[in-house]
């Protein structure tokens, strides 16, 4: 499988971003075994200042220190654990601390092939592909989205980028319907039904890149925003109206 994750379809060209350094686990779960590390180091020093017959004042200050960590269950469950690896856990640990546990998301530019297309106004090119989004949006693969319409860096060029949460009550056919290519087939399909776009989405004009970690949805995000954008990626000016945000 081809990996999308260095290079972003921006103005018809597969451009190089900059590496995003990706988390094995979420930083939730990092934070979780720092805790552990915490609660491993109390009780090893309790059992330190038993072997060395220290005073009775260390002793049970150390111990009160100790029983406290009984208080927290589901803390006291992983003593003298050093890792969390399983992904039950995580969620587990998710819950723990109120977060929303991470879902899958996925980034697709488009970058129709204009010169199919008598329209000539970046106007009248934005209007027909912000619908042709919307009317993709609207068949329920996501649950939430971000995208901008650019006009790139000659300001000549109308595409777009969106980054789309999954929707995880339908995540196995979402990421099926992804792998396949479907999406690409259901753009053609709506764009065949929009007067100013018909014939412009074609297949080397539609790049998806899978998103599997908190690191990369925010650095997906971030390419949204033309302030962040790295160089050689900045647009000629910003659309009017073009970053919207929708959700089932």
């Amino acid at each position: 499988m081809v990996s999308n994750k260095l290079k972003v379809l921006d103005e018809g060209k597969n451009k190089f971003v900059p590496e995003v350094i990706e988390m094995k686990k979420p930083q939730y779960v990092y934070d979780f075994e720092d805790e552990i590390y915490v609660m491993n180091t109390a009780y090893h020093k309790y059992a330190a200042l038993k072997t060395q017959n220290a005073s009775a004042d260390k002793l049970n200050e150390q111990f009160r220190i100790c029983e406290s960590f009984k208080r927290n269950e589901f803390l006291y469950s992983f003593l003298f654990e050093t890792e969390v690896n399983s992904k039950v856990e995580f969620n587990r640990i998710a819950k723990y601390y109120n977060i929303i546990p991470f879902k899958p998301s996925v980034m697709i530019n488009i970058s129709p092939d204009w010169s199919e297309s008598k329209l000539n106004t970046n106007f009248g090119k934005t209007c027909v592909l912000k619908k042709l989004i919307d009317d993709y949006m609207s068949e329920g693969w996501y649950e939430s989205w971000e995208y901008v319409v650019e006009c790139g860096s000659q300001g000549d060029h109308i595409h777009a980028h969106i980054v789309c949460k999954m929707n995880t009550q339908r995540l196995k056919s979402t990421e099926s319907h992804l792998s396949k290519g479907n999406h690409l087939q259901q753009l053609k399909k709506y764009a065949s039904k929009i007067k100013g776009i018909q014939g412009t989405i074609k297949g080397s004009g539609v790049q998806k890149t899978f998103l599997r970690t908190e690191k990369l949805v925010a650095d997906k995000l971030n390419y949204l925003e033309e302030d962040l954008k790295p160089e050689g990626h900045k647009n000629l000016n910003i659309i009017p109206d073009g970053r919207v945000s929708g959700c089932l």
